[in-house]
């Protein structure tokens, strides 16, 4: 059943709006070397309210695929923000503190949105119903004892598995719908990292693809890893300034035909790559104009092959629309 929001609902004002006036600007589909990329970008819009973008600076998402809506966590206002598939906001909740410091939002299979609370020495997961509101927490059961001290702040949700990451330990927790431990996976140690190295190594972006591959990368390591549900981990990715090289990588994602997404942070652009990890194109760039980025950091794909790109600088998030060119 989908939701309606009446009290929130907006129509955007006009095609796009300001926030959208360079829309379909395609750039970066040919390569330096001159041959044609397999993907292309073109900029949309940011996400926006009836005042205009709204200048997220630190932010995490989720998309809803089946209501085709985006949750945004604002994670310095303690908001959860909700937008239709034009970039509007709907509704938003949270922010009178009554779910504590959220960092990060899914919404389940059954329609209720799940809310990761973190606080200074634990986090929660509050289970609330389609208003926002409330209505139970979910407890997370037969945890192995050495993940006593897991306080994950990140959570993705993906066929009726909860993704639970702790991204200061490198640890993810897997469980079902109802907090039952199902795996455990300690990144640190399949990445190679020493003990006495994992202080201050953080993860800097996390995802799960369709198939239940997750995807991570490590900015100390300049490199991006994906790992299927069995442990069979695979890294790409070398540091550098030129094309396709990474310097600080951010957030990561896949689409349903192989192509990689990673944001680097300390370049301000997003690295294409395919599904044998070569380089196809790189966008964005440090500046003010609209398809422009400054600092990018978390990724999201929607159903619709819209990308969705967080910012630093109260740049808020920027929409870019994928195409494929079929050769």
């Amino acid at each position: 059943m989908r939701r309606r929001f009446s009290k929130f609902v907006f129509r955007r004002p006009f095609t796009r709006g300001v926030v959208g006036v360079l829309s379909g600007i395609i750039f970066f589909g040919i390569l330096a070397t001159g041959v044609l990329a397999e993907v292309e970008t073109s900029y949309l819009y940011k996400l926006s309210n009836f005042s205009g973008p709204i200048p997220f600076n630190k932010s995490n998402f989720h998309v809803d695929e089946e209501r085709n809506e985006l949750y945004v966590v604002d994670i310095r206002e303690k908001d959860i923000i909700i937008f239709n598939d034009q970039g509007m906001e709907v509704y938003r909740f949270g922010g009178d503190g009554s779910l504590g410091s959220v960092v990060d939002v899914a919404v389940g299979g059954d329609g209720n949105i799940l809310v990761l609370s973190k606080g200074s020495s634990n986090s929660s997961i509050i289970v609330c119903n389609f208003r926002g509101e409330p209505v139970s927490e979910l407890e997370l059961k037969d945890l192995p004892p050495d993940f006593s001290g897991f306080s994950p702040d990140r959570m993705v949700y993906r066929r009726e598995r909860l993704y639970l990451v702790d991204t200061s330990s490198l640890k993810i927790a897997v469980t079902d719908v109802n907090g039952f431990f199902r795996n455990v996976y300690d990144l640190g140690a399949l990445v190679g990292i020493e003990e006495k190295k994992r202080a201050g190594t953080e993860l800097g972006g996390f995802s799960v693809d369709r198939q239940g591959n997750m995807l991570f990368t490590v900015p100390v390591l300049f490199s991006a890893f994906t790992l299927t549900p069995d442990g069979k981990i695979t890294s790409f990715g070398k540091p550098g300034s030129a094309p396709g090289k990474f310097n600080v990588v951010g957030g990561i994602v896949a689409d349903d035909r192989g192509f990689y997404y990673v944001a680097d942070r300390l370049k301000s652009v997003v690295i294409i790559f395919d599904k044998h990890f070569k380089f196809q194109t790189q966008f964005g760039y440090r500046g003010f104009r609209p398809h422009n980025l400054i600092g990018p950091k978390n990724l999201v794909l929607d159903s619709n092959g819209r990308l969705y790109v967080s910012q630093l600088g109260n740049r808020g998030v920027s929409v870019f629309k994928i195409t494929y060119n079929n050769r």
